[in-house]
């Protein structure tokens, strides 16, 4: 609002502390919203726009967890060789039917980053709703 006059809209001391205590709010609300971001989903998401190569890994290990309020979650434990002919470790978490398809010693299917060969993942794993969308924007 422009004012060509001199006589200016006087704020009350009320509306000072309004205003001082609704923008501490609004910067409190962006600082949380931030932190809440999960930037390690998406700087895997982001080396997985590069493409993905698919090997084939091992079992290493096959187990479970305890019942949380989500349910029990099941792991398997895997190993596989990059491109570069390195030897990586990772784990899956796997719904039960296909948790209990898996033995140690068994081969698995693996999909990896081709930028960065440690971000890996098995067809059917459990992902967070958030990777999924982002994964589908993204590409």
């Amino acid at each position: 609002m422009t004012f060509l006059s001199g006589n200016r809209v006087r704020r009350t001391p009320a509306m000072r502390v309004l205003r001082g205590v609704v923008g501490c709010a609004a910067v409190a609300l962006i600082i949380y919203a931030l932190s809440m971001v999960p930037y390690d989903i998406l700087r895997a998401e982001r080396f997985r726009i590069y493409g993905e190569s698919f090997t084939t890994g091992v079992v290493t290990a096959v187990r479970a967890e305890a019942a949380t309020s989500e349910g029990s979650r099941f792991f398997v434990d895997y190993k596989y060789v990059d491109a570069d002919g390195l030897v990586r470790n990772a784990t899956a978490r796997l719904p039960h039917e296909e948790w209990e398809r898996y033995r140690p010693g068994e081969r698995i299917e693996v999909l990896y980053a081709s930028q960065r060969p440690a971000v890996s993942r098995t067809p059917g794993e459990i992902e967070p709703r958030f990777q999924l969308w982002l994964r589908a924007m993204l590409r």
